[in-house]
């Protein structure tokens, strides 16, 4: 659902010079299992992911199976969990796992748990809202403990900003997709009131944006503006919206991130790949480049931290596990493309 004609986007790095006060330990050797027990895993884009009781969870994404979008395969939603103990370094796969195949949700993670909200699947977005905890060693998925959202939603940008939950952007329609200005939110501490519809950000629909948490306010970076009949612009703004205030304000510098994703870790608010660039969708196409980056809210500047010796798979979830851990769980390595690497990184930042 990402493809748009026959061109992609492609990320290049923020403008500043690398940080040399930051060091990141790359660790590449875990990788998703087999889903069937025997074939080898080619990765899955969009599937949800986090942390539910100390283990973590992948569950959903799609990809081509039998092929690439220029040969003409179709894609393929999946359903499947697969789910990794950290102390016993193991993996335990559950096939048919999810009520349907699904992907491009939004991931927001809980102390007890994953909330894994709405996505999309060959019939188009859904309203779902899910929420996967784990108990006694294996996985529990509770289907109504969270109010279905108000509209169907693909390919959106979420955070948990205190107890307030915020999706902003993504597509709403099924057939031939449009950005959204939809901005949302969902009190965990009034979940019978529901969804409620907040004014969106000052700028134009976007989908594939990218949303962190940084000082108890909301952040939104980046994405495109799409639709029918008219041509994709990719967008490098930056939003910020506060909850108290209830206002929106744009913020300075350029933010070219699209498709990518951040984590908010100690006020600042990090990006881990992204997208920029617009090249044929082929064989030829170099893949993403592998650049962190960092954003000081306080002071407004945007540095490169890091180069991974890694690929950095756009449409994914990165997981932060505190105080220091950033897991990138599987996405795509290029257009059409899938990795199964999950990629964990240690952060040291004095």
């Amino acid at each position: 659902m990402f493809l748009t004609g026959s061109l992609w986007l492609c990320a290049v790095a923020a403008d500043h010079l690398p940080n040399k006060d930051t060091m990141i330990d790359w660790n590449g050797s875990l990788m998703l299992p087999p889903a069937d027990g025997t074939t080898p895993n080619i990765g899955v884009a969009g599937a949800f992911a986090g942390i539910a009781s100390g283990k973590l969870m992948i569950a959903g994404g799609a990809n081509f199976p039998d092929g690439f979008p220029w040969t003409g395969a179709t894609k393929i939603w999946h359903n499947t969990l697969y789910m990794y103990d950290f102390a016993s370094a193991k993996w335990s796969v559950y096939d048919d796992y999810m009520p349907e195949p699904i992907a491009y949700g939004v991931s927001i993670g809980l102390p007890d748990g994953v909330m894994l909200i709405g996505g999309n699947n060959a019939l188009g977005p859904v309203k779902s809202v899910y929420f996967l905890t784990e108990t006694n060693g294996a996985p529990m998925l509770n289907l109504d403990m969270f109010p279905e959202l108000p509209v169907p939603l693909s390919s959106a940008a979420g955070a948990l900003v205190g107890r307030k939950v915020y999706l902003a952007g993504g597509v709403t329609n099924a057939g031939p997709e449009e950005a959204s200005h939809t901005f949302l939110m969902l009190d965990l501490d009034n979940i019978e009131g529901g969804w409620h519809s907040l004014e969106p950000w000052p700028g134009t629909p976007l989908g594939y944006a990218v949303a962190a948490e940084a000082d108890g306010k909301f952040y939104l970076f980046s994405g495109r503006d799409f639709g029918p009949g008219r041509e994709t612009i990719p967008h490098k703004e930056g939003y910020c919206y506060d909850p108290v205030s209830g206002q929106w304000h744009i913020l300075n510098g350029t933010f070219p991130f699209m498709a990518g994703t951040a984590v908010g870790i100690d006020n600042d608010i990090w990006f881990f790949g992204g997208v920029r660039e617009i090249l044929p969708t082929d064989p030829h196409h170099p893949g993403f480049p592998r650049s962190v980056c960092r954003y000081n809210p306080h002071t407004e500047e945007l540095d490169t931290v890091a180069e991974s010796p890694f690929p950095i798979a756009v449409t994914t979830t990165a997981v932060y596990i505190a105080p220091d851990k950033v897991i990138i769980a599987s996405g795509e390595e290029k257009p059409g493309v899938r990795t199964p690497l999950v990629l964990q990184c240690t952060i040291d930042n004095p």
